[in-house]
């Protein structure tokens, strides 16, 4: 007898988000007026999600910067749309955000293959180009703090529960 998991599919494409509007309240404000500079964007793979897409000679090859893969399946065209990862490319590392954007078709990451490959076709790149190794450090630990994506394995502050002490009497 074969046992079918009829809901395996369902579990393999959902994917938890958490939310926590405390952390959204302490955010830095050096680094929400560095972020609310415009971003650009490219779609991240070409319509075969095979390879990167065309417009990858957009994205700067002499800057380092902060990213973002934005999930947008476009179901409420406009507004629905989905941080999964973030990330930052160093120019003293000796990256770019070109470079950066390019290893991400053949990261062998979980999240990132999982991110990749089940949602290709819809993951766009949005990036913001900056000098400051230490400005794109402190931005990428701020918004991932904040936005807790869920591509992300690295979490800041994560919050950690622990269980209530009992009384000794």
């Amino acid at each position: 007898m074969t046992t079918v998991d009829m809901c395996r599919r369902e579990k393999e494409l959902t994917i938890s988000f958490q939310l926590n509007i405390d952390k959204w309240n302490t955010m830095d404000q050096h680094i929400k007026d560095m972020v609310s500079r415009p971003w650009e964007n490219i779609k991240f793979l070409d319509e075969t999600g095979t390879k990167i897409n065309d417009q990858i000679n957009k994205v700067p090859n002499d800057k380092g910067g902060v990213y973002v893969f934005l999930l947008k399946p476009e179901i409420i065209p406009g507004m629905h749309r989905y941080i999964m990862y973030i990330g930052r490319a160093r120019k003293k590392n000796g990256f770019s955000l070109r470079k950066r954007c390019k290893e991400y078709l053949k990261d062998e990451r979980i999240q990132i293959m999982y991110m990749r490959e089940t949602w290709g076709d819809k993951l766009y790149f949005y990036y913001l180009p900056l000098d400051n190794d230490d400005d794109i450090e402190k931005i990428e630990r701020e918004l991932i703090r904040v936005i807790i994506p869920p591509c992300n394995t690295e979490i800041p502050d994560q919050y950690i529960s622990f269980a209530q002490p009992t009384a000794a009497f």
